[in-house]
């Protein structure tokens, strides 16, 4: 028992249901191509036979035997551009399960026409050379999951011996049992295989693709990484380097104007000192939190460019009233309120270093950098908790 159990493990390969249904909609581009194109060379070898059958005169159409054949190609061709038009319609409409129950239907109609030829060719004493080569080319080329191709051969096994035991044969009735079950048997196995086949594939398919989805996230959480202060959140300077200066570069020549603002929390080493780092840390992150806030109101960009320096950038098409935008961040870290008892003030202040101008005035984002560093350097030496404009030379 452990033994059928491994086996079907390893050999009967099992989809889920939703795997079903993704299944049964990538397979129809596999094999699309491949099926029309036998259906283009079972309607042409229909239309030969139809055409040889007219310019032999040789043929006797008065012979029901000789109708019959005559008609089985008529069928088998009409059914086959029929077939072939409706499949390619459901193709096209991506109506996956349609195009299931027309390969069925198609490989029954099949079967009974190969019933019909290969029943003449018992009442003539011929051999099961059609049902033999025919029967496998079915199940090479017709994708058909194990249970259907079982039913579908298994049933035209047993029409045929029907039809070989109400005929009557010449011959070993044993010999056509035996070679018909082993062609019916060996027509299962191609079905299974060629099925077992593409269902690997496509589970192989979905694996490198779950697989690439994953790097991709992978990659984008390390890209996440490289670009985002871990303590604050805030985009760090290799984001600066990496997005933000190919930005400035981008519109320099352009008819934009930009702000700049550098900021620094004032004493934040005495600040430190007297409450902890881990205060400290506390400390970083509510006015981080505050200026992450502002800039996605003001569609800025946001990077903490040191220890307690925070950068904020803004490029727009239209005139800015920079002082307003920095006196509004400002008073808004002021609202905080953040309390510390070593300042006569009592709350953690902030100092500004802001420059601002139309792109084109400036070389470079590093040189707009300058000059708010400088302008900052000037706010600092005023006193602090203060705004100071760039003097740009």
């Amino acid at each position: 028992m452990s033994k059928i159990k491994e086996f079907i493990k390893t050999k009967i390969v099992i989809l889920t249901k939703e795997q079903k249904e993704e299944f049964n909609s990538y397979f129809p581009s596999k094999v699309y191509f491949t099926e029309q194109s036998i259906s283009l060379v079972v309607a042409l070898t229909q239309v030969a036979m139809i055409l040889l059958f007219l310019v032999n005169r040789k043929l006797d159409f008065s012979s029901v035997r000789n109708v019959t054949y005559f008609s089985l190609y008529i069928y088998l061709l009409i059914a086959t551009v029929l077939m072939s038009f409706l499949y390619t319609s459901a193709y096209r409409k991506k109506e996956y399960n349609k195009l299931i129950w027309l390969r069925r239907i198609y490989c029954f109609l099949i079967c009974m026409w190969l019933m019909g030829i290969t029943a003449l060719d018992q009442m003539k004493g011929n051999d099961l050379s059609v049902f033999s080569y025919l029967l496998p080319t079915m199940a090479a080329v017709l994708l058909l999951a194990p249970l259907e191709s079982i039913v579908i051969f298994g049933s035209t096994w047993i029409i045929l011996m029907v039809i070989v035991l109400s005929i009557g044969i010449q011959g070993s009735l044993f010999g056509i049992a035996i070679n018909s079950i082993f062609v019916t048997v060996l027509s299962i196995f191609i079905s299974f295989r060629y099925y077992r086949s593409l269902v690997i594939e496509f589970l192989d398919r979905q694996i490198i693709e779950n697989q690439y989805k994953e790097i991709k996230i992978s990659n984008e959480k390390l890209e996440e990484i490289a670009h985002v202060d871990q303590l604050t959140g805030l985009n760090n300077r290799h984001y600066l380097h990496q997005t933000v200066y190919p930005m400035f570069k981008k519109y320099i020549n352009k008819d934009s104007h930009s702000l700049c603002i550098l900021m620094d929390i004032d004493f934040f080493k005495q600040y430190n000192d007297n409450y902890g780092h881990l205060q400290g840390d506390e400390c970083i992150k509510s006015i981080a939190k505050l200026i992450k806030y502002f800039c996605e109101t003001h569609d800025a960009n946001a990077i903490r460019y040191g220890g307690e320096e925070f950068l904020i950038i803004k490029v727009a098409d239209e005139p800015l009233d920079a002082s307003q935008i920095a006196n509004e961040l400002m008073e808004s870290i002021r609202e905080l309120r953040i309390p510390r008892d070593d300042l006569d003030i009592g709350y953690v202040t902030v100092s500004f270093g802001l420059w601002y101008d139309q792109l084109f005035s400036v070389d470079s984002l590093e040189s707009a950098i300058q000059y708010v560093d400088e302008a900052l350097y000037n706010a600092k030496s005023a006193g602090r908790n203060c705004i100071c404009e760039a003097n740009q030379k």
